[in-house]
């Protein structure tokens, strides 16, 4: 930290100049862009060159006249800024005198307070400076654009979300530089995709036609439209383009979609038949069962007359087996395969190193287990869900937790998942009590992870020492921001009014899907009001498309809870096998899907579900607003929780199924 002097700088009359020093090398102020972010050296040597600049022209402010020492501070303010120096800039700032100066210094003393205010976390404040330039006639290109980005920003952190949409549209209308203008296209898309089917409906029609921003609403509920169906998207992008070729949102498509091919780096040739690998007749079958057709509906969805083939593989009761049919499958010319279904299958397919093309393998693996080339890999696993809960949790602004799990080792293993993420996050675990999943009392745990014996045992030592009868009330611990419950919704219907009993009821309970039977069902799940929990779209979702889609399903499937689930798996995998093709080896892709609010395709090629949020009131769940930092849930870092996320492909609007088959077993394999 550099001392900051400035009595001199606040005399009437300078000193007499001295000879001014070699000047330091230029050094740009202007914020780092993500993607070009340099190595951990290369920050620190930057925010050494900053900080030492920043002296310098401090000093220099001590041997000038205005308007020059007016001109040096507000650089050394603005580079004591960009080092992180927050509080010594506006040290500096306040020691700035404009008065009588040329409009210029005004608007640049006025931007920096703006700066320093978001800065600070000052949201509102720094809207209120932005709001000082008013129209922003006259401004200079360069300064309006750094107005409309720092304006956008905080309006986007005030949850002002379509007026930081305009300010970026408008931003790029002042823009040159192309690769300036690429990545606020970028910012343009990423907070399209945090805007739902029905506001950016509303939003379009309050629009007028032929504007920039009427193109990027357009663009954006296209996807909406058509995303599950790479066919009819391309071809009502081709034509949607043609009526103004040369727009921005136009011209960003092109780039995000190309209309001419799959990328160059595309990961195989035409795929012209799939092989599904499902152990159907087996003690598994009816989970199998429910991702037949959840494939074969989306199949069916698919408008492209160009679509696959598609040829189903029965991989019967053993894992090992599935090695063999995966050959057959190859051999008899499938140019992809989704499957097996399960980890024993899957762990037998990587072993053997069979995998000769492109695959998504429907099971987990272990934790640092490295994918062949050509697989991917996707599963419903709950260590992932605690991992996301943990994460959603701390982003709520928790950091004490207490843990409530059964006795099981499926219980074991989510609670550990929820742990060492929320040690890893920087959050404290105060206690961790195991409950009989098969007892209908659960007081106990709850007593002890509530910490009421000890309040109990000091009542008893106080009564002893009076040698009276005391009333007493017992009191719980006060240090717990929330409880992770690990339950199915037998237990939690039992655990959650217990916890309110025991006076904790104002402490947030989180848990995992498995709390939610996946049916509605507003009598029995009213004992889980307040529980937050994270689960499927396909599930939650019951408006606008989301609800004509599962009500054109249920119409000849009804609702089966844990296997709509699979259901819901087994479309996504089919919109997964239609993009796995296009995947590009060098970048990472993110859609919509049916089990995810998004389906996160990174480069070691494992697909994230990012799950959809909701709480239970009134025996309903009812699902919450998204956490923007969730995205990329898995590889976050602590110091990466205010990341933003990409637009992404949505799915599409009907759909037909078939029935199930009467295949007995419900538990998915292992």
């Amino acid at each position: 930290m550099i001392p900051v002097v400035l009595s001199s700088c606040a005399s009437t009359e300078p000193t007499r100049p001295k000879p001014a020093p070699k000047p330091l090398p230029t050094v740009k102020v202007t914020p780092l862009q993500e993607a070009d972010a340099p190595a951990e050296e290369e920050v620190e040597a930057s925010k050494s060159d900053l900080i030492s600049a920043a002296q310098w022209w401090l000093d220099q402010a001590r041997y000038t006249l205005p308007p020059e020492r007016q001109d040096f501070l507000l650089r050394s303010a603005a580079a004591l800024l960009e080092s992180g120096l927050v509080d010594e800039s506006k040290q500096v700032l306040d020691a700035t005198d404009i008065r009588g100066l040329p409009t210029g210094y005004l608007l640049r003393k006025r931007m920096l307070r703006a700066q320093i205010a978001f800065a600070r976390g000052q949201t509102n404040l720094a809207l209120r400076y932005l709001g000082r330039f008013g129209t922003m006639q006259g401004l200079e290109p360069a300064f309006k654009s750094r107005v409309l980005s720092l304006r956008a920003q905080a309006n986007i952190a005030a949850g002002q979300h379509m007026r930081g949409l305009r300010d970026l549209v408008l931003r790029e209308t002042v823009l040159t530089d192309p690769d300036e203008i690429k990545r606020n296209r970028e910012r343009i898309w990423s907070q399209l995709g945090e805007m739902n089917a029905i506001t950016l409906q509303i939003e379009r029609q309050s629009v007028d036609n032929w504007t920039p921003l009427a193109d990027w609403l357009d663009l954006a509920l296209i996807f909406v439209d058509f995303g599950a169906d790479p066919y009819r998207l391309r071809i009502t992008l081709s034509e949607w383009a043609k009526i103004n070729p040369s727009g921005g949102a136009q011209l960003f498509a092109k780039d995000l979609f190309s209309m001419s091919g799959p990328p160059i780096t595309r990961l195989s040739g035409p795929v012209n038949k799939v092989a599904l690998l499902l152990p159907l007749a087996s003690k598994f079958g009816q989970a199998a069962q429910s991702v037949h057709d959840g494939f074969m509906a989306s199949w069916e969805l698919d408008g492209s007359p160009n679509k696959p083939e598609v040829v189903i593989y029965d991989v019967g009761e053993v894992p090992d087996l599935a090695v063999n049919y995966y050959r057959v499958a190859v051999g008899e010319g499938a140019d992809l395969v989704v499957g097996p279904l399960g980890k024993q299958a899957v762990a037998a397919i990587i072993n053997s190193r069979a995998i000769q093309i492109p695959t998504l393998l429907l099971g987990g693996l272990q934790s640092k287990q490295l994918l062949p080339p050509k697989a991917f890999q996707i599963d419903l696993a709950p260590e992932r869900e605690a991992v996301q809960v943990a994460t959603r949790a701390f982003l709520d602004g928790h950091r004490v937790a207490g843990v409530l799990r059964p006795d099981s080792p499926w219980g074991e293993r989510v609670a550990q998942a929820f742990i060492e993420r929320w040690k890893f996050l920087g959050g404290v675990i105060a206690d961790t009590q195991v409950y009989k999943e098969a007892s209908t009392d659960h007081s106990f745990a709850i007593q002890q992870i509530l910490n009421l014996d000890s309040s109990e045992g000091r009542k008893s030592a106080l009564s002893v020492a009076l040698g009276a009868t005391l009333d007493f009330q017992p009191r719980r611990r006060q240090d717990l921001d929330l409880l992770f419950l690990v339950a199915r919704p037998v237990a939690g219907r039992l655990i959650k009014p217990q916890i309110n009993f025991f006076q904790a009821h104002d402490i947030p309970v989180y848990s995992t899907s498995h709390i939610y039977t996946g049916v509605r069902d507003s009598v029995n799940d009213a004992d889980l009001n307040q529980v937050i929990f994270g689960d499927m779209p396909w599930l939650l979702r019951k408006d606008n498309r989301s609800k004509l889609l599962h009500d054109t399903v249920n119409e000849q499937r009804p609702s089966k809870g844990d296997l709509d689930r699979l259901f819901a798996l087994g479309m996504d995998a089919y919109l997964l096998s239609r993009v796995i093709p296009y995947f590009d080896l060098n970048a990472a892709m993110k859609l919509k899907g049916f089990t995810a609010e998004r389906l996160n395709i990174g480069n070691d090629r494992r697909i994230e579900r990012q799950l959809t949020w909701a709480q239970f009131e009134q025996g309903e769940p009812h699902v919450l607003e998204p956490k923007e930092a969730m995205d990329g849930f898995e590889s976050i870092q602590p110091d990466q929780i205010e990341s933003l996320t990409p637009f992404e492909a949505s799915t599409g609007t009907s759909t037909g199924a078939r029935t199930a088959g009467g295949v007995s077993g419900t538990s998915l394999p292992q």
